[in-house]
C-alpha cells in the first residue's frame, strides 16, 4: 500500500512540474531558514554548559542608586573577596578577576593579548581542560602564568613551554605554570592567558593601596557555592552586607547572577532582570516557526486548489471501496514525500547559504551528520511540517462524496475558496510585518549612528600606553608631530570608545547633601580636545598659557545640567577638599551606550596616570604613509611590544554588532517571507489562470482587452494583500513600539514606513501575479476553444 502511494506521489509531482518545483522550492527554503534559526538557538543556549558546577557558580552583582536611577553593575570592592570566603561557609570556592591586556615576549616573539588575573579556585570551580599542568596548582605561584594552547604556539613553537619565562610588559618575568585547551567559542569568558590576582596585589599599587577599600569597584567577584546552598536564600543573605560597610553610595544590594543566566539574561532595569540575548532567541524562534508555516500555507493552498483535478481519482477510490481514513493516509504520504524532497533540496541551501551568512552570529553553527539528536529533531521537523502541511488538503479531499464528483457536478465550495483566500492574507500580514520591523530596527540603528558624538571619530587612532611609552611619552609625541602626518597626539584615561573611570565624590554650591551622583572621569593634559575634536559650547581647553589649569575642570552638557550654574566659566566644584575651577563646557560625548543618554562627566587635568594614546591623523593623509610613519617611532620608543593600534570609528562601529546582525537577519527573514509568499501566490496565479482559460478565451473573444483581463485575474489577490496591509500595520506598530521602549534614544515611527513597506509587498505580489495574467490574457483564444 505504501509503495502505491509512492508512485502515485511522484506521478503527480512530475504531472505538474511547475506547480511541484514551486511547492518543493517554497517548503525546501522554509525548511532551510528554520533549520538554520534552530541551530542558532541551539548554540546560543549551549554558552558555558560545558561546566560541571554551573548551577552552583555566580557573579557578585551589585544594585545601586545612581543619579536617581536604580541600575544593577558586575563590579564590586577588592575587599568584599575576602569577607565572602572568611565570613560566609556557604561559598566552597571564590575568586577575583579583573581583565587586562598585556604584552607577552619571549626571543623575537612578542604578542598584546588579553588575560584575566584571578585566584586559583578559578580553575578548580571551572571546567577549563588543561593540556599540561594541574589545575589545582597552576595559579598558586603569584609569578605563574597559564596559557592557552595557541598563544604556547605562537611564544614557543613546538617546545614544551612548562617552567619556561614569559616577559610580561617589559617589567615582570612569569613562569609558564600550565597550558590549557582554546577557550571554546561558546564560553562567556574569553582570554588567551591567566595570570594570579595575587601578582597585581604585589606590583600594581593602584590594586594594592584598594585593599580595604569599600568605595571603589573596579573588579568581579565570582563564588561557587556549596552542594545544597540555595542561590536565591545566599543573594538575600548577603544582599544588605554593602550597607554596614563604608561606602557612598546608598543604597547597594549584593545579589548573585548564576552563570547558567550570564549568557541570555544580562539585562537589568529598575534592579529587575529583564531578559537580554534571550529575546532574540525568542524572537528568531517565532520567526522561524513563521516562515516555515508560510511554506505549509503554498502547500495546502496549491493542494486544496487543484482538488477539482482529483475529485474524480477520490470519487473513483472512494466507489470501488476506499475508506476515508485510507485515503487521509494517500495525501498525507504525498505531503510527506513532499516534504522530504524539500527537507533534501533545504540540505543543499544550508551548505550554500551557511558561508555568506557567518557575520550574522551563524560562524560557528555547523550542521554536522553525525549529531543524533540534530538528525532526530530534524526529521521531526520534516514529518511536523509534512503533517502539518497536508492535514487540511488531507481531510478536504477525502470528504468528497463519490456520487457528485462521478457525476462531474463537483465543485469548490466558498469554505474551501475562502479559506485560501484566509491563509494568503495570513502569509502577507507575517511578510509585511517582517517588512516594517526590519525598516525600523535600521532606523533605528542608523539614529544612534548619526548622533552628534561630541567628537570626531574619523582619522583618530589610539595606541596602548605601554610602560615605555609612558615614559618617553613626550619625546613620543615630538617625534610623532614632527612627521608631518600627525595632527595631534594626547593622552587620556580612557578611549573614546568607553570610560574607565566614574567618581562620586564631587560636590558644589547647592548640591544636596543625601545626594552623591556618579559623574565619568577623563584624565589627561594638553592637547586631548585637538586629538579627539571635541567641541566647545563655553570656555576653553587646557592650556599651558595657564599655570592654574592644573586645578581646572571642563564639564560636558549633562554635568552643568547636573550642576545646575547659569554661567558656569570661572565657578568651582569640589573633588574632595580640592577646588577645582570650570574652565570649559563641551557638549556630551558618547563614549558609552549610544542608545542611552550621555551621563554626566568631567574632564581634569593630571600628568600622571593615562592608559592609551590618541593619535589623530591630518585630514586628507595618505594612510598607510601616516602608519608607516608611526609605526618605527613607536617601535623606537617601544622595540619590545607588537605595534598595536585601533581606529576609534571602527571600535564605535563595534557597539552596534548585535543590532546590526540582528537588522540584517530581519531584512533577510523578511525577503524570505515575501518571496516564499510570493512562490504560493504565483502557483495559485498559474492553476487560477490555467482553470479559467475557457473564460478567458471566450472573454477575449467578446471583445475584452489585455488590460481588462489583466484587472480581472490580479485584482482579486492584490485586495487581499491590500487587507494584510491593513492588518499588518497595527500589529507591526505594536510590536515594534514595545521593542523601541527598551532604548533611552529611540526614534518615533513615523506613518510613511507603512505606506513604503505596504506599497512595496503590493508591487512585488503584483508583478508576481502579473506573470501568469498577463501571459494568459494575451495568448490566442482559438487555441484553447478549439481544444475545449
Amino acid at each position: 500500500m505504501l509503495l502505491n502511494y509512492l508512485k502515485i506521489a511522484w506521478r503527480n509531482l512530475f504531472q505538474n512540474k511547475t506547480l511541484s518545483f514551486v511547492n518543493i522550492l517554497g517548503l525546501s527554503l522554509g525548511m532551510a531558514f528554520a533549520i538554520l534559526i534552530g541551530l542558532w538557538i541551539q548554540y546560543e543556549r549551549s554558552y558555558d554548559t560545558f561546566h560541571t558546577n554551573r548551577d552552583r557558580i555566580a557573579m557578585v552583582q551589585r544594585h545601586q542608586v545612581i543619579n536617581n536611577q536604580k541600575v544593577t553593575a558586575n563590579g564590586v570592592m577588592l575587599p568584599l573577596y575576602d569577607e565572602l570566603r572568611l565570613k560566609y561557609p556557604q561559598i566552597k570556592r571564590a575568586s577575583r578577576l579583573i581583565g587586562l591586556e598585556s604584552n607577552l615576549v619571549t626571543g623575537n616573539n612578542k604578542f598584546t593579548k588579553k588575560g584575566e588575573y584571578v585566584d586559583p579556585d578559578f580553575l578548580r570551580m571551572l571546567t577549563f581542560p588543561l593540556v599540561k599542568g594541574d589545575p589545582e596548582t597552576a595559579l598558586n605561584d603569584p609569578n605563574s602564568v597559564v596559557l592557552t594552547a595557541s598563544l604556547a604556539k605562537a611564544l614557543f613553537g613546538t617546545h614544551d613551554p612548562i617552567g619556561k619565562i614569559v616577559k610580561l610588559d617589559q617589567q615582570y618575568t612569569v613562569k609558564v605554570s600550565a597550558v590549557m585547551q582554546d577557550i571554546p567559542k561558546n564560553s562567556s569568558f574569553s582570554f588567551d592567558y591567566l595570570a594570579p590576582f595575587e601578582f597585581l596585589v604585589q606590583n600594581n599599587s593602584y590594586v594594592k593601596d584598594n585593599r580595604t577599600n569599600w568605595g571603589n569597584s573596579f573588579l568581579q567577584t565570582m563564588v561557587e557555592l556549596q552542594a545544597g546552598v540555595s542561590m536565591d536564600a545566599f543573594s538575600k543573605e548577603i544582599g544588605p552586607l554593602l550597607s554596614k560597610k563604608e561606602t557612598k553610595i546608598k543604597p547597594q544590594v549584593l545579589f548573585l547572577h548564576p552563570l547558567a543566566k550570564w549568557r541570555l539574561f544580562d539585562d537589568f532595569k529598575n534592579w529587575t532582570n529583564t531578559g537580554g540575548r534571550i529575546e532574540y532567541i525568542r524572537l528568531f524562534g517565532i520567526i522561524g516557526g513563521f516562515i516555515l508555516l508560510i511554506a505549509c500555507i503554498n502547500f495546502m493552498n496549491l493542494s486544496t486548489a487543484r482538488s477539482e483535478k482529483r475529485a474524480k481519482e477520490v470519487g473513483i477510490r472512494k466507489a470501488i471501496g476506499s475508506q476515508r481514513n485510507q485515503l487521509v493516509g494517500q495525501f498525507l504520504t504525498e505531503s510527506l514525500f513532499t516534504a522530504f524532497l524539500a527537507f533534501f533540496l533545504s540540505l543543499f541551501v544550508i551548505q550554500v547559504l551557511l558561508p555568506y551568512i557567518k557575520d550574522l552570529g551563524f560562524e560557528n553553527i555547523r550542521f554536522d551528520l553525525s549529531n543524533t539528536a540534530l538528525l532526530a529533531s530534524v526529521f521531526a521537523v520534516c514529518v511536523i511540517t509534512g503533517l502539518i502541511s497536508g492535514s487540511y488538503p488531507a481531510l478536504y479531499l477525502s470528504s468528497f462524496l463519490p456520487a457528485k464528483v462521478l457525476k462531474g457536478i463537483r465543485r469548490q465550495g466558498s469554505n474551501a475558496v475562502n479559506f485560501r483566500k484566509v491563509l494568503v492574507v495570513f502569509q502577507f500580514t507575517i511578510s509585511i510585518v517582517l517588512i516594517i520591523s526590519s525598516i525600523i530596527v535600521f532606523q533605528q540603528i542608523n539614529h544612534a549612528k548619526n548622533r552628534s558624538l561630541g567628537y570626531k571619530a574619523d582619522n583618530l587612532i589610539t595606541l596602548a600606553a605601554s610602560g615605555e611609552l609612558s615614559k618617553n611619552y613626550n619625546a613620543l609625541k615630538r617625534d610623532l608631530l614632527n612627521t608631518g602626518q600627525i595632527e595631534a597626539v594626547a593622552k587620556v584615561s580612557s578611549p573614546m570608545t568607553t570610560v574607565n573611570n566614574d567618581w562620586n565624590g564631587f560636590s558644589w554650591e547647592g548640591k544636596k547633601p543625601n545626594e552623591n551622583p556618579m559623574l565619568d572621569l577623563i584624565l589627561t593634559e594638553w592637547d586631548y580636545e585637538k586629538a579627539a575634536g571635541l567641541k566647545f559650547i563655553a570656555g576653553r581647553p587646557f592650556s599651558k598659557a595657564y599655570k592654574t589649569d592644573s586645578n581646572a575642570v571642563i564639564l560636558n552638557e549633562s554635568a552643568l545640567r547636573l550642576i545646575g550654574y547659569k554661567d558656569p566659566i570661572g565657578k568651582t566644584i569640589k573633588d574632595g577638599d580640592r577646588v577645582l575651577t570650570i574652565v570649559g563646557i563641551i557638549e556630551n560625548v558618547v563614549m558609552r551606550d549610544p542608545f542611552k543618554p550621555v551621563p554626566p562627566g568631567v574632564i581634569l587635568f593630571t600628568a600622571d596616570y593615562f592608559s592609551v594614546i590618541l593619535v589623530r591623523l591630518k585630514t586628507g593623509a595618505n594612510l598607510t604613509q601616516s602608519l608607516a610613519a608611526i609605526q618605527p617611532i613607536v617601535e623606537k620608543y617601544d622595540p619590545a611590544s607588537p605595534f598595536d593600534y585601533r581606529f576609534v570609528d571602527d571600535e564605535f562601529e563595534k557597539k552596534f554588532t548585535t543590532e546590526n546582525q540582528v537588522a540584517k537577519l530581519a531584512g533577510i527573514f523578511a525577503g524570505l517571507a515575501i518571496l516564499i509568499s510570493c512562490l504560493g501566490l504565483f502557483g495559485l496565479t498559474m492553476f487560477m489562470a490555467e482553470r479559467r482559460s475557457k473564460e478567458i478565451s471566450i472573454r477575449k473573444v467578446l471583445g475584452a482587452s489585455v488590460t481588462n483581463l489583466w484587472v480581472l485575474l490580479s485584482g482579486e489577490f492584490i485586495g487581499l494583500v491590500v487587507i494584510a496591509c491593513l492588518i499588518a500595520s497595527p500589529l507591526a506598530w505594536w510590536s515594534m513600539t514595545h521593542w523601541l521602549e527598551k532604548y533611552e534614544y529611540r526614534i518615533a515611527i513615523g506613518w510613511l514606513v507603512f505606506v513604503l513597506a505596504g506599497s512595496a509587498a503590493i508591487l512585488v505580489a503584483l508583478l508576481t501575479v502579473s506573470t501568469q495574467a498577463i501571459k494568459v490574457a494575451i495568448a490566442n483564444p482559438v487555441h484553447r476553444l478549439r481544444t475545449e
